[in-house]
């Protein structure tokens, strides 16, 4: 009989109920950490701490060998449940692991840019589910207010007013609706019928006026990039760099790459700034630039698994792909359950005529995620 092995604290459930699900699957959980475990499942609490330690600490010798030699499986506790709880036989419910979306699948879902969606993620507008160390997980909640905001960037609204919008949308949306679309300056929720329904407040009405009115972090962000040039600058850096995004959102690159280097300058090294100009410095074609500051950003926080992600696709990009490989591996040694990576990692080692290998991490990203979510460049 195959061996479960729980690995630190569980999130999802108590240990109970845990090796209750296990013996019903028809296994039995291990008391103790050996080499004759199958499964070693890591609990998201503790992973959530960011005490990945115990991946040194508790395997032994003999249990580390098996793992090498493909003997057992280490697992989050996100794959356990997606592995053990799909069969209900009327003792036992089900849980179904839902979809979650990182912010590089979002932008592919609703063709917004990343620099949008983090700043959507700041105002408060987007709310994670789920964070494994810095990266981000969304469910499907988010992709409504997402698509929404593409409409009207669309429609060529500024993006204070998209915002204002979408709080607004949030205070006053009616409990039961079938779908939303926006009209015009107006967001209008359809009732089940299709119909605008007039009962409260369906239909979200603005004016001129209030797409006018300057939201409380409104900024000139030339008239702060010109301010990086005067003598005794003393800007703060988060406001450098919430008009470093302005800029990349404008498309104006090397203005924002001068903002993010500005806020290094003025703040000191930071592995989030640094990371962003890695982003902006990859979509103006600077790859070795950008290696550089996802590396300066992993020596500042080794747990930045999205930055070890986006280093892994830079390198592959430059043809280092030993560099790159390492830089896959020591993502999902963090992050197992990191879908992105395991596609870029299978891409590698296709490209390498390690067919059987490239196979397994395209079936572990299938496993992890819907067909066709995947992201084929950092940022993307």
């Amino acid at each position: 009989m195959q061996k479960v092995y729980f690995l630190g604290k569980l999130a999802g459930a108590n240990r109970k109920n845990a090796t209750e699900i296990v013996r019903h699957a028809g296994l039995c959980v291990a008391g103790r950490l050996d080499a004759d475990v199958n499964f070693i499942v890591v609990g998201e609490e503790t992973l959530l701490k960011q005490d990945w330690n115990l991946w040194n600490d508790q395997l032994d010798a003999s249990t580390r060998d098996a793992f090498e030699k493909g003997l057992l499986t280490i697992i989050s506790e996100t794959q356990f449940w997606a592995m053990f709880c799909n069969q209900n036989d009327g003792n036992h419910i089900a849980e179904q692991s839902q979809t979650l979306y990182t912010p590089s699948m979002l932008a592919k879902l609703t063709g917004l840019s990343l620099p949008v969606i983090r700043r959507l993620q700041r105002e408060g507008l987007l709310n994670p589910v789920r964070q494994v160390f810095r990266l981000c997980y969304f469910d499907k909640e988010s992709i409504l207010p997402l698509k929404l905001a593409n409409n009207m960037l669309d429609a060529g609204l500024s993006l204070p007013a998209i915002i204002d919008r979408l709080r607004k949308m949030q205070q006053r949306k009616p409990e039961r609706f079938s779908s939303v679309r926006l009209e015009g300056k107006d967001i209008v929720f359809l009732s089940a019928d299709g119909n605008v329904d007039q009962n409260g407040q369906k239909r979200l009405a603005f004016t001129d006026e209030m797409e006018c009115e300057p939201m409380p972090s409104a900024m000139d962000p030339l008239a702060v990039l010109d301010s990086i040039f005067e003598p005794d600058m003393r800007t703060d850096p988060a406001t450098l760099c919430e008009a470093a995004c302005e800029l990349e959102m404008l498309g104006n690159l090397q203005g924002a790459a001068d903002l993010y280097r500005a806020a290094l300058s003025s703040g000191g090294a930071n592995p989030l700034v640094n990371f962003q100009l890695a982003e902006v410095l990859y979509r103006q074609g600077e790859l070795s630039a950008a290696c550089e500051r996802y590396f300066s950003a992993i020596e500042l926080d080794e747990y930045f698994v999205e930055a070890r992600a986006n280093l892994g696709c830079v390198l592959l990009e430059l043809g280092r792909d030993d560099l790159a490989a390492s830089a896959f591996r020591g993502a999902l040694k963090l992050h197992p359950d990191y879908a992105e990576v395991r596609y870029h990692f299978g891409v590698l080692l296709q490209r390498q005529g390690r067919v059987e290998e490239a196979e397994e991490q395209f079936r572990l990203f299938r496993e992890l995620t819907e067909p066709g979510m995947c992201a084929h460049e950092p940022g993307a």
